[in-house]
């Protein structure tokens, strides 16, 4: 087995060969999904929206439920505090998701502008140790343009970015699965020959 992928340490060898199908099937999954979200943008963007929105407003419960589990009165103020601000982004995110597209693409722009440089980082530093490092620095290098595109082109890209950004994330990111996930199944023959 480590023939196989000389560089890979064993315990993620063994990862990959035990978790492989669930990985192709992640992969598969994102890569539809990202399609989807590539080919509708403005329909996924407004989705996005509605779904941090909602997040928010069950993320507002959670505060609320810590502020009257813990004891000090400072503590429960604050976490009372924190989902008053929650509630009230959700609320506005639910009701004006339209609206709320121009803040969640300034946020994932500079979302995708750090991650991106994070993976070109990390797939230099990986090459010739992890196959296919390669995909990892292709991913990094277009998710930093287009997040350099999308802002040098607010408040007008705020339609499309969200659902255009994360769909060219999900499409990467299933293809990255699926790329690992074929590597697993040849461990896993390789291992039963």
């Amino acid at each position: 087995m480590s023939a196989a992928m000389p560089g890979m340490p064993p315990e993620l060898r063994e990862a990959l060969a035990k978790s492989w199908k669930m990985l192709m099937t992640a992969g598969i999954i994102s890569i539809v999904l990202g399609a989807i979200a590539i080919i509708v943008p403005p329909l996924a963007s407004v989705t996005i929206t509605l779904l941090v929105g909602i997040l928010l407003l069950i993320g507002a419960v959670a505060y609320v439920a810590e502020a009257i589990s813990r004891g000090t009165t400072g503590h429960r103020i604050w976490s009372a505090i924190v989902a008053v601000i929650y509630v009230i982004a959700g609320v506005w995110l639910i009701i004006n998701p339209v609206s709320g597209t121009i803040t969640l693409t300034w946020v994932l722009a500079i979302f995708f502008l750090v991650i991106g440089i994070f993976r070109i980082l990390v797939g230099i530093q990986a090459r010739g140790q992890v196959p296919n490092a390669g995909w990892t620095i292709v991913n990094g290098v277009l998710a930093v343009l287009i997040a350099v595109l999308v802002i040098a082109n607010l408040p007008s890209s705020a339609a499309w970015a969200i659902g255009l950004l994360v769909g060219i994330q999900l499409l990467f990111d299933g293809i990255m699965m699926v790329v690992a996930a074929q590597q697993g199944k040849k461990l896993t023959a390789g291992s039963s020959s």
